[in-house]
């Protein structure tokens, strides 16, 4: 059988619908954004395999991959750990948007809307690393950007799932922030988002790839 195309749809077509949107929608967006920002200062982009299965393989966040290759990069160790003192990362994964049909899942104050902006993610338990610090740097950057933020949190009665930010962030020590684009029908055969957040995000990390720069992180 032919894979589904992606497509435009809504009486506007406004979503896009598409199998795997996530995760390779944050992919492409913020390697996007990464090339558009300016050369200037030290950043990077890092796309790991694997986040569905839980991280565990030779290329997945709980790799050596990443702290590797940073030892490649700036290969003193007191340099490293100052660089890394002084840097933000943004993990890109998409969240579950308020779905009309099953309303109640969600506590009413933290219900993301499609086409309502990216949505910055916290969980007390950890299951993602957002902090006040780096949820403000990133609303900041929202801000700047002149696009629209959402907050979400999980209802407390129910589970939360999770993303490669705590994974890193507790291998290298590094602030981060968990971020994403609100979606229907997360690992459906046929996902859905709103197409106006694709651009928000874009827009809002090429602000952050611009300011972390000025931070030389």
């Amino acid at each position: 059988a032919l894979p589904i195309s992606p497509a435009l749809t809504g009486l506007a077509e406004e979503f896009i619908s598409s199998a795997r949107i996530d995760n390779l929608a944050s992919c492409f967006i913020g390697l996007d954004s990464f090339l558009d920002s300016k050369p200037a200062g030290s950043k990077l982009f890092v796309a790991f395999d694997h986040e569905e299965v839980g991280s565990r393989s030779h290329v997945g966040a709980q790799s050596a991959f990443l702290a590797n290759t940073l030892a490649r990069l700036c290969p003193a160790p007191e340099d490293r750990m100052r660089a890394i003192a002084q840097s933000i990362l943004v993990s890109a994964d998409n969240a579950h948007g308020i779905h009309p049909n099953y309303a109640d899942r969600m506590d009413p104050q933290h219900a993301p809307r499609i086409n309502s902006g990216p949505v910055i993610k916290s969980n007390n338990n950890q299951s993602y690393a957002t902090n006040a610090r780096t949820g403000a740097f990133l609303s900041e950057c929202f801000s700047q950007a002149k696009v629209p933020a959402q907050r979400f949190v999980v209802r407390t009665d129910l589970a939360c799932g999770s993303t490669v930010g705590p994974i890193v962030a507790a291998q290298l020590g590094v602030d981060t922030v968990d971020v994403g684009i609100p979606q229907w029908a997360m690992h459906s055969c046929r996902e859905t988002m709103g197409a106006e957040d694709a651009f928000a995000l874009s827009r809002a990390l090429g602000v952050f790839y611009s300011t972390i720069a000025g931070r030389e992180a």
